[in-house]
């Protein structure tokens, strides 16, 4: 089946937190929501209801509807520990910042390139009443406006690769976060998803190893998983958990630091989540920037465009002229 959107999985997982802290059972929860839901939600609860019918886990019901394995799982250590509410609620909140991050990229964004495509537009009407027909008027719009898009799907495979390079080769993702700007925010990006998966496990009752295991493979960084690998093969050898992290290299202080504090003060899920706030905010501080700094960008450009084409069509006016007063 098709995955939820972001806003679909938060709404779903806002409101099975809201029926289960009532006292409803998941199985009665998910036939109320049943009754009014769109045909991919629908499709989402049907699924989930079939695999609960045949007495597998929650954990498996979730991943069968399309939900994350770090999702699946941390649901799965909640049931068990009779905290399904708090755990719901913990993951509609964290999806509800990730839809936030995203409309705020978009918001910004949307207005300069409504600017760059009447630029585009306007600009090629005066060639095209100088040198007559719509011949003219799209071979001055079109290159420019094609150009634009291929840009944009340049930027969105390089993306792809860099994201899939990032999760898959430990190698290419240390070279990766050290590229400014970029780098950065991927770094920061994939230590707040690892605080949060290991805090929300471990306080929903999961095992320490455990957690740090799901944390490491699903934090898309593939570096941070293999330094979790290595420390987590440390600590089954006896060594204490701060000290094997430690030796790990790339580890980011704060995370270390709240590995550190949490395991001496038997706080463990509360200092990674002080730990995933502030890698969080880290990461929309990121957002914000390139939110900041991309209409600016889209403005240079529609300056340094507009001006190009304000002499181009000076030039060809004033050519016109001469050939007619030559004429």
């Amino acid at each position: 089946m098709d995955a939820l959107s972001l806003q679909q999985r938060e709404q779903f997982l806002h409101a099975l937190a809201k029926l289960s802290k009532s006292g409803i059972a998941l199985s009665h929860a998910l036939e109320v929501l049943s009754r009014n839901s769109d045909c991919q939600v629908e499709s989402c609860l049907q699924t989930l209801m079939d695999s609960l019918r045949i007495s597998e886990n929650v954990g498996q019901a979730f991943r069968r509807a399309g939900f994350s394995e770090s999702d699946a799982a941390i649901i799965q250590a909640g049931e068990a520990s009779g905290r399904l509410d708090a755990v719901f609620l913990e993951l509609a909140q964290f999806y509800a910042q990730l839809v936030q991050a995203r409309r705020t990229v978009i918001i910004k964004s949307i207005y300069p390139l409504l600017v760059f495509h009447l630029a585009a537009i306007l600009l090629a009407i005066p060639p095209a009443l100088l040198d007559g027909g719509w011949a003219v008027f799209l071979a001055q719009s079109l290159p420019i406006l094609v150009g634009f898009y291929l840009c944009v799907l340049f930027a969105a495979v390089g993306w792809r690769i860099a994201r899939g390079l990032l999760s898959h080769d430990s190698r290419a993702a240390r070279t990766i976060i050290r590229i400014p700007v970029l780098g950065g925010f991927l770094l920061n990006w994939t230590l707040w998803k690892f605080a949060s998966v290991l805090s929300l496990y471990l306080a929903a009752g999961g095992s320490l190893l455990r957690a740090f295991e799901i944390a490491g493979t699903v934090c898309e960084n593939a570096a941070l998983k293999a330094s979790t690998t290595a420390a987590l093969s440390r600590v089954r050898h006896g060594e204490s958990l701060s000290e094997a992290f430690r030796r790990q290299p790339g580890i980011s202080e704060p995370l270390l630091r709240a590995i550190q504090v949490g395991e001496h003060a038997g706080r463990l899920d509360k200092q990674l989540r002080h730990a995933a706030e502030f890698f969080k905010l880290r990461t929309f501080e990121s957002l914000d920037a390139f939110a900041q700094w991309s209409p600016r960008v889209l403005y240079i450009f529609i300056v340094v465009f507009t001006g190009w084409r304000i002499i181009t069509t000076a030039s060809n006016f004033g050519t016109h002229v001469d050939s007619i007063l030559n004429n």
